[in-house]
């Protein structure tokens, strides 16, 4: 559960600890509702607005510090400090931005690298180094950085996540890949049009008897209701993939894995209600044991992920990078994510999890406990 903050309480370059700290103990008597209605609450933080005019550093780490001093106070764990649009890195470095997630490890933050039909090459580049100074300072820090494109704002899910800078309100998304899997291994489905129902009459039925609860509860706390995240997030004992293959009777990476994706980003779109963020299946790659497998196999890799991408939302998720990767090509599969989104005007985002440069090149050493650390596919 994500709670969208407003302008009011940035202001003057500093932000108002108070004030986000009241918001954040707001949003956890909405957590605490919602977990005696018998919901698991996996987690209740905070999303900044985005900005869109020059920012120093100075400015970048003060808001930072204040950010997590609010969440401190609050006893929320974590928050996305903004998304940066191309305006606001004039003045500003990759290290800085670097620097500030190093710093803060309780927060988030994006850059915005497509909005509308137009790529930002600049914005792309900028993204790529500051992946390359995260890697170098923090070997998980880049789980916290993502590149977006066309990511509307008060999605839940981070680091993409951003607010409008209105009223405050409360977004939400789904840890529901389980429950998914277990309707598919009761229900079997015979073809992908079944597939298709399965997932919208599963996502619907979670999302009515969240909402239930979680409209009147925004109520009481005068907050606004922004909507939900549809798409299934992974847990850490049930994975997507593993979904996929059951209804779609595919091995992940295999022909008919297009379709598969196709046949359940409809029923996650149909499922109505308001809806915000990506709103469509996620693949993220080290967040889910079928994916990383079948990466670590070679019958994944970037480009087939970017594929999937045409019909579902996914982009390019915790995308396991060698140290030894050129920067030239972090820019580029940004790029290459950012050209689809902006193509298809659909949300996606790059986030890569690079490794340090003389890492070990064999495996990956991410110490997350949600990621899944795998051995690099050999050529």
């Amino acid at each position: 559960m994500t709670l969208c903050l407003p302008d009011s309480v940035f202001q003057g370059g500093r932000a108002d600890v108070a004030g986000i700290s009241a918001y954040g103990e707001r949003a956890l008597r909405i957590g605490d509702e919602i977990a005696r209605a018998g919901f698991d609450v996996q987690t209740v933080r905070l999303s900044s607005p985005a900005l869109d005019e020059p920012v120093h550093r100075e400015q970048l780490h003060t808001r930072a510090a204040d950010l997590t001093a609010a969440c401190r106070r609050a006893g929320v764990g974590s928050a996305s400090l903004t998304a940066l649009r191309p305006a606001a890195l004039a003045r500003l470095q990759p290290c800085d931005v670097a620097d500030v997630l190093a710093d803060h490890p309780s927060l988030f933050l994006s850059v915005v690298v497509a909005d509308g039909a137009e790529v930002d090459h600049c914005a792309a580049a900028f993204s790529g180094a500051v992946i390359r100074e995260l890697a170098g300072r923090d070997r998980d820090a880049n789980f916290r950085f993502a590149a977006i494109a066309n990511l509307g704002p008060n999605a839940p899910l981070f680091p993409g996540s951003y607010s409008d800078g209105g009223d405050a309100g409360v977004s939400v998304a789904l840890q529901s890949a389980g429950a998914l899997l277990a309707h598919a291994r009761a229900a079997t489905p015979g073809d992908l049009g079944e597939a298709t129902r399965l997932t919208e009459k599963c996502l619907r039925a979670q999302l009515d008897a969240l909402q239930e609860v979680l409209v009147p509860s925004c109520e009481r706390q005068g907050l606004l209701f922004h909507g939900a995240d549809p798409s299934p997030a992974c847990a850490p004992d049930a994975g997507i993939a593993e979904f996929l293959e059951t209804v779609g009777g595919i091995g992940f990476g295999s022909p008919g894995t297009v379709a598969t994706c196709a046949a359940v980003t409809a029923g996650i779109r149909s499922v109505g209600r308001p809806t915000v963020g990506y709103a469509g299946l996620m693949l993220p790659v080290l967040e889910d044991r079928v994916l990383a497998r079948a990466w670590q196999e070679g019958r994944i890799d970037a480009d087939s992920v970017l594929a999937y991408s045409s019909v579902c939302g996914a982009g390019l998720d915790t995308i396991p990078l060698p140290g030894s990767t050129p920067e030239h090509e972090v820019v580029a599969m940004i790029t290459d994510m950012a050209a689809l989104s902006a193509r298809w005007r659909k949300p996606l985002s790059a986030r890569l999890m690079l490794a340090p440069v003389g890492s070990d090149p064999r495996r990956t050493e991410f110490r997350a406990p949600q990621v899944v650390n795998i051995d690099y596919p050999t050529a």
